[in-house]
Formats: C-alpha cells, sequence, structure tokens
C-alpha cells in the first residue's frame, strides 16, 4: 500500500482498565485495525489526565486512580477512517467506558516499509 500526501488521523483517548471481552480495549482497536487492512496503528500510555469525567487519572503513588491514559492514534486515507470509525465506536460501547475520538487532516511525506525483525 502506498500512503502519501493527503490522509486522515484517527486519535481515539481511553483508559489503561477498558476492557472488551477481557482484553485491553486498545489491543482490540488495534487488532480491529489491522484486520481491516489500515496503514497503521501506535499505542501511546500517558502520566496523567482528566475528561469528562473530570477525575483524575495519573501515576502518583498517592492517587485513588491507576487507569493510566491510554492513546491510540492510526493513520490511513479519509475513507477508510470514516469506515473504521463506527467500529471503534462500537468497542468502546462495549467496554462500557467513556473516551474520546478526534480525526485530523494530515499530509503523509513517508511510510514505507523497512526490514523486519526476527525475534
Amino acid at each position: 500500500m502506498e500512503l502519501k500526501g493527503k490522509a486522515k488521523l484517527l486519535r481515539i483517548f481511553s483508559g489503561d482498565s477498558d476492557r472488551v471481552d477481557g482484553k485491553p480495549l486498545y489491543e482490540s482497536i488495534v487488532e480491529e485495525a489491522r484486520k481491516l487492512g489500515l496503514a497503521g496503528a501506535t499505542v501511546y500510555r500517558g502520566i496523567e489526565s482528566f475528561g469528562a469525567s473530570h477525575s483524575l487519572h495519573t501515576l502518583k503513588i498517592f492517587a485513588l486512580s491507576g487507569d493510566l491514559p491510554i492513546v491510540i492514534e492510526i493513520i490511513d486515507l479519509e475513507e477508510n477512517i470514516e469506515k473504521f470509525i463506527p467500529k471503534v465506536n462500537e468497542l468502546m460501547d462495549k467496554s462500557k467506558k467513556g473516551g474520546l475520538i478526534i480525526t485530523e487532516d494530515i499530509n503523509v511525506v513517508r511510510y514505507k516499509s523497512g526490514e523486519k525483525y526476527l525475534s
């Protein structure tokens, strides 16, 4: 797949403890994106956040919540991202947790596979 020029970034904000069928929500989202052949996905774990509930999620030792923020970024053509958003909504609804989904227009400068690591 070649991806260059105009594309779309899908950014999903959730929590580390969010689960779907016993599996982390972020894993379910990335697996679905891979199955559908989207260009790529990356998951980031944050150190502190708050959202719509205004509950503080932090790594601090005396904090009430250990539910660290998770950000999933997926990049592909706009039409592929738009088709994938309903699946993300379905998975987030299934987790019964809150979250945020945003998109941004981006410009892809380079998208090229490299050598695979053997492990």
